[in-house]
């Protein structure tokens, strides 16, 4: 929501700042955001040499950025819960060992906020955080936790596409409708 848009094409084929506004605009990018208490209050998120963004002073990141409603945005999500046992039978599955987007650093002021800044990398499934994966495997209602490794199988969007998941799922299934 700060630079990025579609970064590996180039802005003549599609402009990452068009795609940039627009992602702003919609509210579920706002609930993607790290929140506590997974992230620290005082740990930096984006890095500019001027200021150090993290969930303490987020507000002002979207102000910096120019983005009117973005506090508003903000306000509404970043008190809802996404660490709490939703008390259902829960299955788990997710990638790991991919490289994934820790935090974002800008090595030169005026490059804020239009320019890509650097990343610095983390672990997780190419998409999300290890952190945030790991939330279900701290659940009393979780059954079962099956981590992929390795990009052909553990990324974000492959892991719906892998086979073990797909007979994974197709178990779980017959085995809740036989107990019905």
């Amino acid at each position: 929501m700060v630079s990025h848009g579609i970064v590996d094409l180039p802005d003549f084929i599609s402009n990452r700042l068009l795609h940039r506004d627009l992602a702003r605009k919609i509210m579920g990018n706002y609930f993607m955001l790290p929140r506590y208490p997974v992230w620290g209050k005082d740990e930096v998120l984006l890095q500019t040499p001027k200021t150090n963004y993290s969930l303490g002073n987020l507000e002002q990141l979207f102000v910096d950025m120019g983005v009117t409603d973005g506090p508003d945005k903000w306000a509404t999500v970043r008190d809802s819960s996404y660490t709490e046992d939703p008390g259902v039978k829960t299955y788990c599955f997710n990638g790991k060992d991919i490289p994934t987007s820790a935090f974002f650093r800008y090595k030169n002021q005026e490059d804020f906020p239009d320019q890509v800044p650097d990343t610095i990398f983390g672990d997780g499934d190419g998409t999300v955080p290890a952190r945030s994966l790991q939330m279900c495997h701290k659940w009393n209602s979780t059954v079962n936790v099956t981590e992929y490794s390795g990009s052909d199988t553990g990324e974000h969007d492959k892991v719906i596409q892998n086979q073990d998941f797909i007979k994974s799922v197709i178990q779980i299934i017959s085995e809740d409708n036989m107990n019905l």
